[in-house]
């Protein structure tokens, strides 16, 4: 099979006020490069520029200006008084699997019985449902309490009310137009929320209310606050933007999760080949996360969730182990619906040229489609919507790109739709087989009403360089950034007419290694699946590359020197210019 060829990529570079961001330069202290970053990014005054470059608690918002906080706070308190017990609702993802950990910590500190429930991906689906209740009811739990679900589940909690169980919904996931019957809504992205920040992950919501408690307890935070390894591990692998309140989360708990204490997360890092590391935001989404999700995706959830509450090293490491099988096992299956998934996609792109692309099959595993989905998108540069065989039913995972609200396009179309959730980059899709025509008809005809500017494959710049600018000085600072992430990028930068010095080779399944040169100045690059274009990179002339790219640091025999990470680059041929 041919592999898809990527997306030609429009390069934007922001304008901007050279005079103000120059003065803002020498006012902060800051070195141009940083601070021109800063500035496009709306860190323009001392003190945002200072809860960025330096994330403390101290920023983080006041949790009883969420809607119903004081409300959820009463109730866990008449709980604690009357010794009832709580069943706490999780998900069966990252988020999910933490924010019930994390909560049953919390609670548990404070003498609440508590247990917890996680539902399985491909018996039970999302979210709330009557076997949950049923769940509450055998368990004599008087109260549940969701994490990471809930918002949309408007019969469920009426079923709840009838049976006589108390109710507590914190979700951060868009709310329908109705909210659920509750004696406490806690989500961010309420209509009537006045809460500062509305892109909380489902743990971060669930750390919000944990403080609450603790404050109205007249409680010190210092327990609670060495979980944050458990809020930075969710916060970043369901990809929430890492800004605000997020950036505090993921920039604490990352140094919380390098010296943690628990002994189920020492055997997750160990069983990722992360011991002894500084852990990163990368390391979370490539090494720790996969491996949580696994027990989701191929297994049950609650696996994960006993590993992160573990106090038996034998116990502990024996789970991250079957999770690392299990992640063996995801990554295989995920590699065959990745073929049939980009043939399928190849084929609508040739016959129709949709601007979303709906693909289904019924042996596809359905806790697999959302990171193939996602693989779509990379390839394509186009939403993706996957849909796997359950029963009578179709269940769908979707993702999209930058500017197509996949939420909004669901509710646009719901008539074809049995349930949906989610928000804009990324939904779970339930729908009829018989309406599965109607449903890629639909979708795609209100893609086709958006602008077509939408779907342009662009790669944004932070500037144009040179490439003496890169300085270590300006690299070190670009440090402080950290951790990159969505809503704070690594910064991406271009430079023009650069010369390819000596040979470029290619290394591991088909990556590039080459170095290119501008006046004095010469640097290494990598190209992760640039390898056909080797024979396009020719050294020794002058001006023949217009590179984009991300820095980036090559370790070699304990030096540290700057690497780039090439994004993008354009070929200067003397007839004309061609992008790769």
């Amino acid at each position: 099979m041919l592999k898809p060829a990527p997306p030609k990529h429009v390069w934007i570079t922001e304008a901007y006020e050279r005079e103000a961001v120059a003065r803002f330069s020498q006012k902060a202290a800051i070195p141009p490069l940083p601070a021109l970053i800063l500035w496009k990014r709306g860190y323009r005054d001392s003190q945002a520029v200072e809860h960025f470059l330096n994330p403390s608690l101290e920023h983080l918002h006041d949790p009883f200006r969420m809607p119903d906080m004081n409300r959820a706070v009463e109730r866990l308190i008449m709980a604690r008084e009357k010794n009832e017990k709580i069943l706490i609702h999780g998900d069966y993802d990252v988020d999910g699997i933490t924010a019930a950990a994390l909560m049953i910590r919390g609670l548990g500190r404070l003498g609440i019985d508590s247990q917890p429930y996680l539902p399985h991906r491909l018996n039970d689906g999302y979210g709330l449902s009557e076997k949950s209740i049923q769940v509450a009811h055998q368990s004599a739990s008087n109260l549940i309490l969701t994490v990471d679900c809930g918002i949309t589940a408007v019969n469920e909690a009426l079923k709840a009310s009838v049976s006589g169980i108390d109710l507590i919904i914190t979700d951060h996931h868009e709310p329908s137009d109705e909210l659920p019957c509750a004696v406490a809504v806690l989500c961010p992205k309420r209509t009537d929320s006045v809460y500062p920040f509305s892109e909380l992950a489902g743990v971060g919501v669930a750390y919000k209310l944990l403080t609450a408690l603790y404050l109205e307890l007249n409680l010190s935070l210092d327990e609670l606050n060495a979980d944050l390894d458990l809020v930075a591990l969710g916060t970043i692998a369901d990809l929430v933007p890492l800004i605000n309140e997020n950036r505090v989360f993921a920039s604490l708990g990352l140094e919380q999760i390098s010296r943690t204490k628990k002994i189920g997360l020492q055997a997750l890092i160990e069983s990722a080949n992360l011991s002894k590391k500084s852990i990163t935001a990368t390391a979370v989404g490539f090494g720790l996360a996969p491996r949580l999700n696994a027990s989701g995706r191929m297994a049950n959830a609650e696996l994960g969730l006993k590993l992160l509450l573990s106090s038996n090293k034998a116990e502990a490491k024996a789970i991250a182990y079957q999770l690392d099988e299990f992640n063996k096992q995801r990554r295989v299956v995920e590699a065959h619906i990745l073929k049939d998934a980009e043939q399928m996609a190849e084929r609508q792109i040739n016959e129709m040229n949709p601007r979303v692309l709906v693909c289904h099959h019924r042996s596809w595993h359905e806790g697999v489609i959302g990171i193939v989905a996602s693989r779509l998108v990379e390839a394509f540069g186009r939403p993706a919507i996957l849909f796997a065989d359950k029963e009578a039913y179709l269940k769908g995972s979707g993702r999209s790109v930058k500017g197509f609200n996949l939420h909004d396009a669901l509710s646009a179309v719901r008539e074809n739709i049995t349930s949906f959730g989610g928000h804009e980059a990324a939904a779970g899709i339930v729908l009829e087989k018989h309406k599965l025509r109607d449903f890629t008809l639909a979708i795609n005809k209100y893609a086709d009403d958006c602008s077509e500017d939408v779907f342009a494959s662009k790669l944004f710049l932070d500037a144009e360089v040179q490439l003496d600018e890169l300085c270590e000085e300006t690299k070190s600072f670009f440090h402080k950034f950290r951790p990159f992430g969505i809503g704070n990028k690594a910064p991406c930068f271009a430079s023009r007419n650069l010369e390819v010095v000596g040979t470029p080779r290619v290394f591991g399944r088909n990556h590039i290694k080459f170095t290119v040169r501008s006046d004095n100045v010469t640097l290494p690059v990598i190209m992760y699946g640039g390898a056909d274009l080797i024979l396009s990179l020719e050294p020794a002339r002058p001006n023949a590359l217009d590179l984009a790219y991300r820095l980036s640091s090559d370790d070699y025999w304990g030096v540290s020197r700057t690497q780039l990470l090439a994004r993008d680059l354009i070929i200067n041929h003397s007839h004309g210019e061609q992008n790769a």
